[in-house]
């Protein structure tokens, strides 16, 4: 496990980490000069980029609650036959089958071995616990299913997130006016962090090479 996690910060996290700053800083410092130097160019710039996006009617669809509930229990019997059946087959093939180093060895991906085993290992246990929780249900159904409906009755909740966060799409634009306001100040502020960040992570970046 050390060596995976050396890995992955070594090889994944710091070099995009570096390179998303490094980045960021050059286009934080492209626009801070031109809010000093050409403001009204920047802002007609803003303006063609600055639109909103609303997910409202793409997610339109997940948001309306739909009920299973009567084919469930109307067919419970052969439902929960197939559970067990299936589930009770995939933990015995999971548990006698071949273990984590062998499929480890089988994928050969081009990734430290502790990296992928892993993964085999994390979704092993993740198939394990789910498939005996569908042997639970899967019994529930056929000898109690007026347990099933208790648990399901306490657990069973439908959330919609445009009540939860009716506002979240709503623009706020009190920065933007600030930034019309006084162009020159807030290119000033951006420009110095900014060069900053460049200078920085610019020799992160040449150390790395």
């Amino acid at each position: 496990m050390p060596r995976f996690n050396n890995f992955l910060i070594d090889q994944l996290i710091a070099p995009a980490f570096v390179w998303f700053f490094f980045i960021g800083g050059i286009v934080a410092v492209a626009i801070g000069v031109g809010l000093i130097l050409r403001s009204p160019q920047v802002f007609r710039l803003f303006e063609l980029l600055n639109r909103t996006v609303s997910a409202r009617h793409a997610t339109k669809a997940m948001a309306i609650q739909r009920d299973s509930e009567q084919f469930a229990w109307k067919y419970r019997r052969p439902i929960g036959i197939v559970f067990v059946v299936g589930a009770v087959y995939a933990v015995w093939g999971m548990v006698t089958g071949a273990g984590n180093s062998v499929i480890v060895a089988m994928l050969n991906l081009k990734l430290p071995a502790g990296y992928v085993f892993w993964i085999v290992e994390s979704l092993r246990y993740f198939l394990v616990v789910g498939c005996t929780t569908a042997i639970l249900v899967g019994i529930l159904m056929l000898i109690s299913p007026d347990t099933l409906k208790t648990i399901e009755n306490v657990g069973s909740r439908w959330y919609s997130t445009r009540q939860i966060a009716p506002d979240a799409e709503k623009m706020n634009l009190t920065l933007d006016k600030w930034v019309a306001a006084f162009p020159r100040t807030t290119g000033l502020i951006l420009v110095f962090p900014a060069l900053g960040m460049v200078f920085y992570f610019g020799e992160l970046l040449l150390k790395q090479h």
